[in-house]
Formats: C-alpha cells, structure tokens, sequence
C-alpha cells in the first residue's frame, strides 16, 4: 500500500527506516536515489536517498516504489 500525508502545503511519502520506523519524506527535498549495489552497511538497505540539506538517507524500499511514490504526488 502506497500511503501520501498532506500537511501545511507539504506532501510527504512514507518510507521504512532499516529497523521498521515509519519516516515523513519531502519528496521536494530530494535530489536523487541510488539503489544500493552488494552489501552497503547492512543488507537491507535497498535505497540511498539523497537530500538538498546533504542528508543520505537509507530505506528498506527499493528505488522504484520510491521513485513511484514521487511520481504519484505529480
């Protein structure tokens, strides 16, 4: 299930942290995605999202239903 928060003017997509937590992204706030390659810190890691403040942040989400989740706020 694909979930999107509106709140004050700002959408948000709602990701997975590494150890289940629930996470509130600005997709206006990210500058691109890199789907982890091998073993990058750990193995669930799926996606390295990078933001304009110079955050990486990691996800449990691939980068295709994150780039879907984006796009499904155009």
């Amino acid at each position: 299930m694909m979930e999107v928060i509106v709140a004050a003017a700002a959408q948000y997509i709602v990701l997975q942290t590494l150890d289940g937590r629930t996470m509130y992204v600005n997709p206006r706030h990210i500058v691109s995605t890199s789907q982890a390659k091998g073993k990058l810190v750990v193995d669930a890691v799926q996606c390295v999202i990078y933001t304009t403040d110079g955050r990486i942040i990691t996800v449990a989400e691939n980068c295709n239903s994150v780039k879907a989740r984006i796009e499904q706020l155009k």
